[in-house]
């Protein structure tokens, strides 16, 4: 059973052609986990027009990016879990092959490519990793300069489990699944695979394809406050095996 978590908030704009773009290469026993932040716009009504029991829809208070996420992971009961974005498309075999990777490599989690678009889908940049994807970094410099990126991203549900719940003050969810899976898992990295038309305009979250505007003191902070969760709960993971 394969799980596909994906956060909204306002994104009725795009949402109808990323919801269309995934439910056309699942199954029937697959499910789209969509976890909504409070939405003031149609979020709700663009879900519903699809009227797919495949689609499981929770609205709730808000609670910012990296908890609707988690929100939606929590409720997710697949063996395989990919996480979305609203705004994206997906490529019409990016399950399929994605999971296909995941187990001929017998991998932990794994990530593809991507293309940058704007709100037209013309092409901003393609593919958008070239020599800085992931597994070409060390767990630090990931730390340092994030490569990671959510909607590029399946898990299987032991990790999925390790890394819940969030620690409280995170903003990145992919980065804090990434740098667990890169300390203790086995990844891997589709490079030549574009799976993912990873759209950019003007009401985008992330920063990814930009520079971030976070001031010097707070990255260090936060780094720091990751990377001290991080060995907390790898102090956990041992203590379980022993």
């Amino acid at each position: 059973m394969i799980s596909v978590c994906m956060a909204t908030y306002n994104g009725a704009r795009f949402l109808q052609e990323q919801i269309a773009s995934i439910l056309c290469q699942m199954d029937a026993a697959d499910e789209l986990v969509i976890s909504d932040d409070a939405s003031t716009d149609k979020t709700a009504e663009v879900v519903a027009a699809f009227a797919d029991p495949r689609i499981r829809f929770f609205s709730h208070e808000r609670l910012g990016v990296a908890r609707n996420f988690e929100y939606a992971l929590q409720q997710s009961r697949g063996e395989i879990v990919f996480l979305s974005d609203q705004d994206d498309v997906w490529m019409p075999d990016k399950i399929q092959k994605m999971t296909a990777f995941m187990q001929t490599g017998h991998y932990d989690c794994i990530m593809c490519n991507c293309r940058l678009v704007d709100s037209r889908m013309q092409v901003i940049k393609s593919p958008h990793f070239d020599t800085a994807w992931p597994m070409k970094r060390s767990f630090w410099h990931n730390l340092y300069n994030n490569a990671w990126l959510g909607c590029c991203m399946a898990m299987r549900r032991e990790l999925l489990e390790a890394t819940l719940p969030f620690p409280k003050g995170l903003a990145a969810h992919d980065l804090w699944i990434a740098l667990y899976a890169q300390w203790h898992c086995r990844c891997g990295y589709m490079e030549d695979e574009i799976l993912v038309s990873y759209r950019r305009h003007e009401a985008t979250v992330s920063f990814t394809g930009s520079k971030s505007n976070n001031p010097i003191w707070f990255r260090i902070y936060y780094r720091v406050h990751i990377f001290c969760h991080l060995v907390l709960r790898s102090m956990r993971r041992q203590g379980k095996k022993r």
